[in-house]
C-alpha cells in the first residue's frame, strides 16, 4: 500500500482514555507514523497526552470524522458500547481499524463489521495485545505442540477495580479466552465449571463479580482452568501448564518463563526478545498490516466472535450462578 501522505502513515485515534492514550504514544513513536487526529469527548487538559497530542483533540465526532477521512488507518479505543458504531463509521470511509477489545458487545456484530471491512477492502483487527507479549511470543510453539495433561491460567488485575460495572469475562478473561483458543489451537468440547462471587445482585453477567473461575475440557484431552479477579492486592497474569515429561510457567506480566522437563532431547524453549513492549509490537504489526495487507499476528474479527461467543455462554452460566449463588454451575 502507498499512503497519500509520501513516507507518513497517519493514523486517526477514537479514545483518548487510559488505553486511547497508550495507543496514541504507540504510534506516534513509530518511525514513519504520524497520529494527526483523536477524538476525546471530554477537554484535552484531562487526557493523558503530549501538549502536541492535545492540539490535535477534537471534542465532536462529526469533525473527527472528517479529519480521519485523511488519515491512512484509525484505531478504536473509545467505550466498548460505542466500538460498534465507531469502526462501522469509520470502515464505512475505508478506513483500516484496530479495535481495542473486546471488539463489539455481540459477537454477531464482529461478523457484521468484517463484513463491511471486506466490501470496503479495509482491514479489521482486534487489540488482543497479549499475542504481542515477549513471553508469550517465545512459549508460543510449546503451548501448543506439547502433549500437556492440564492447563492453568491466572489473571489478577486490582486496577481493573475501576470498570466494576462491565463484565469480568469480558473485561479480563477474555485475554486468556484468546490465548487458549487461538494461540494455543485449542477448542472445548463442555463448560464444565463456572464460580464466581456473586451476591445475587441484579446486574449483568459478570459485571459487580470480582472473582471468576472457569474450568474448560479441551479438545487435546485435558482440562484448562481459567482464573480471573479484580481485588488481588498483588498483579499476576501467569500460565503454568504441566504433563508428565515436565512443566511450563510463563510470566506474562514480567516478560519471564521457566522450563523444567524431564527428558534432555526436549527441544529448547526460546530466549524471551526484551527489546519493544507488546503495545509497541502491536502497533507495527498494525502498520505493517495496512502496508501489506496480512495479519501479523494481530485477531481477525472471526477470531474475535468465536471469543465473545465463548464469553457469552461463560457469561450465561455466571447469570445461573447469581440465581443460585449457594452451588457451582456445571455442564456441558
Amino acid at each position: 500500500m502507498k499512503t497519500e501522505h509520501g513516507e507518513v502513515l497517519h493514523v486517526a485515534v477514537a479514545g483518548a482514555g487510559r488505553m486511547g492514550a497508550r495507543h496514541v504514544r504507540a504510534f506516534n513513536a513509530l518511525a514513519g507514523v504520524e497520529v494527526s487526529v483523536i477524538h476525546e469527548p471530554r477537554p484535552a487538559e484531562e487526557c493523558d497526552l503530549s501538549e502536541d497530542m492535545r492540539r490535535r483533540c477534537t471534542q465532536s465526532y462529526s469533525t473527527f470524522l472528517e479529519r480521519a477521512c485523511r488519515a491512512d488507518m484509525a484505531v478504536v479505543a473509545s467505550p466498548t458500547a460505542t466500538h460498534f458504531g465507531v469502526a462501522r463509521d469509520l470502515i464505512g470511509r475505508g478506513l483500516s481499524c484496530l479495535v481495542e477489545k473486546p471488539m463489539t458487545l455481540r459477537p454477531g456484530e464482529c461478523l457484521q463489521l468484517e463484513r463491511l471491512a471486506r466490501m470496503q477492502g479495509a482491514g479489521l483487527f482486534c487489540a488482543h495485545i497479549e499475542r504481542f507479549n515477549s513471553a508469550l511470543q517465545a512459549t508460543a510453539g510449546l503451548l501448543r505442540t506439547h502433549p500437556w495433561e492440564a492447563v492453568n491460567i491466572t489473571r489478577y488485575n486490582p486496577g481493573s477495580a475501576r470498570l466494576s460495572n462491565e463484565s469480568l469475562v469480558t473485561d479480563l478473561m477474555i485475554h486468556d479466552l484468546d490465548i487458549v483458543q487461538h494461540i494455543m489451537g485449542l477448542t472445548f468440547d463442555a463448560l464444565l465449571d463456572v464460580e464466581s462471587d456473586a451476591d445475587g445482585q441484579d446486574s449483568p453477567a459478570g459485571a459487580g463479580v470480582d472473582h471468576v473461575t472457569v474450568r474448560l475440557q479441551s479438545d487435546a484431552g485435558y482440562p484448562v482452568t481459567l482464573s480471573t479477579g479484580r481485588r488481588p492486592t498483588h498483579r499476576r497474569r501467569l500460565i503454568h501448564a504441566r504433563s508428565p515429561q515436565g512443566s511450563l510457567q510463563v510470566d506474562l506480566l514480567n516478560g519471564e518463563h521457566h522450563a523444567c522437563f524431564m527428558t534432555p532431547d526436549h527441544i529448547p524453549v526460546p530466549l524471551v526478545d526484551p527489546t519493544e513492549d507488546a503495545l509497541t509490537r502491536q502497533a507495527r504489526a498494525m502498520v505493517d498490516s495496512v502496508m501489506d495487507g496480512q495479519s501479523h499476528g494481530l485477531a481477525s474479527a472471526e477470531e474475535s466472535w468465536q471469543t465473545l461467543t465463548l464469553c457469552q455462554l461463560i457469561e450465561q452460566r455466571l447469570q445461573l450462578a447469581t440465581c443460585q449463588p449457594s452451588s457451582p454451575v456445571s455442564g456441558a
